[in-house]
C-alpha cells in the first residue's frame, strides 16, 4: 500500500507524477495515443507541463490523453493522493473527508472519486474453488415524516431484507480469495436469474458453491456442485465432505457484506441506485487487491483508454 507520505516522498511535484505515469503507460517506448506511432519526441512548452510531439500526425499530447486524468485541471499529485486515501480506507472514504484532506471543493472531489471508481474494473476472471454466494440489501430506513398522515400505509419501514425497498446486491466470494458483486433489480431474484448470475461470476466446472436456503438457489445443483446452510439451525456445520471441501457456511461473504454496509452507513451515508455499481467497483477492487500494491494496480487501470 502506498501512503500519502510515500506519495509526497516519491513524487514531490506534478512533473514527477507525470514522469512516473509515462513509465507505467509506455515504459521505454512512448507512442502517440492518436495514431499509435512510435515516432514521437518530447518537448517542453513554456509555462506548461511536459508534452510530446508526434512526427506522423503532427499532434502534441500528454501521457494523460485517453486516461481517467484526461481533460482534468487537477494536478496529478492530488489525483495520486486521492487514490492513496481511497485505498487506505478499508471501509470507504467520504467525499467530504477527502475534500478536507486535500483542501478542495467537495463536488470536485466527488467527481474525481467517481472517475476513479469507474476505472476500478474487474479482471473478468471467474471465481473458482470453494465459493460462497449470497445477496444483501443496501440502504437505510426511509426518513420519518413530520406529518403522521404521510406515514406509509400497510407497510413497515423497519422491514429487513427482501421485504424492503433497499437496493439488492448479489455477490460471490472465494474463501481466502477474490469477490464479485453486482447490483440487481428487486424483481430479478428468481431461480433463473440466480443461475445466470452464477454462470457470470463462477467457473461452475471447478467450483463448489455454498449458499443459504433462499429458494432462488434451488436449481443450482443442475450447473454446479452446490451445498446449503440453514441459518435457522446454525451458521456453520460439517458434513461427509467437509474434510475435502471445508465447513459449510457463508461467513466469508457475510464478512464482505459487513465491510460494504459499514462503508455505506458510516462513510457514504447515502448511495443512489444510479451510482451503486461504482461504489461496488471500489469496494470489490480494494478487497481483491488487499494483499497487493493496490496503488500501482490502480494506475494500470487508470491509463487504459
Amino acid at each position: 500500500m502506498t501512503s500519502i507520505i510515500a506519495v509526497y516522498r516519491r513524487w514531490p511535484t506534478a512533473e514527477d507524477c507525470l514522469t512516473h505515469l509515462e513509465q507505467v503507460r509506455w515504459g521505454d517506448s512512448p507512442e502517440c495515443p492518436y495514431c499509435r506511432s512510435g515516432k514521437v519526441s518530447k518537448h517542453v512548452e513554456k509555462g506548461q507541463r511536459s508534452r510530446w510531439q508526434c512526427s506522423l500526425c503532427k499532434k502534441s499530447f500528454s501521457v494523460t490523453v485517453g486516461t481517467l486524468f484526461h481533460n482534468s485541471h487537477i494536478d496529478l499529485q492530488r489525483w495520486f493522493l486521492l487514490i492513496s486515501l481511497m485505498f487506505s480506507a478499508k471501509k470507504g472514504l467520504s467525499a467530504m473527508q477527502a475534500a478536507r484532506d486535500l483542501e478542495m471543493r467537495r463536488p470536485t472531489v466527488w467527481s474525481m472519486m467517481h472517475r476513479i471508481r469507474a476505472a476500478m474494473t474487474d479482471d473478468g476472471k471467474l471465481l473458482s474453488g470453494l465459493v460462497e454466494m449470497d445477496e444483501a440489501y443496501i440502504g437505510g430506513k426511509p426518513r420519518k415524516s413530520n406529518n403522521k398522515d404521510d406515514d406509509p400505509k400497510g407497510g413497515d419501514t423497519s422491514k429487513r431484507g427482501r421485504g424492503t425497498d433497499k437496493i439488492p446486491v448479489v455477490g460471490a466470494i472465494e474463501r481466502g480469495g477474490r469477490v464479485k458483486a453486482r447490483k440487481v433489480d428487486k424483481h430479478e431474484m428468481t431461480a433463473d436469474d440466480m443461475e445466470r448470475y452464477v454462470r457470470a461470476m463462477i467457473d461452475t466446472r471447478s467450483s463448489v458453491l455454498t449458499t443459504d436456503e433462499y429458494t432462488g438457489y434451488n436449481n443450482l445443483n443442475n450447473i454446479v456442485a452446490h451445498r446449503r446452510i440453514s441459518h435457522s439451525a446454525g451458521y456453520s456445520r460439517r458434513d461427509l465432505f467437509s474434510g475435502q471441501f471445508g465447513m459449510i457456511h457463508t461467513n466469508t461473504i457475510e464478512g464482505f457484506w459487513a465491510i460494504m454496509k459499514r462503508a455505506v452507513y458510516g462513510q457514504f451515508h447515502h448511495v443512489s441506485k444510479k451510482y451503486m455499481h461504482l461504489y461496488l467497483n471500489e469496494l470489490t477492487f480494494r478487497f481483491n487487491n488487499r494483499d497487493k500494491n493496490g496503488f500501482e494496480e490502480m494506475l494500470c487501470h487508470a491509463i487504459k483508454p
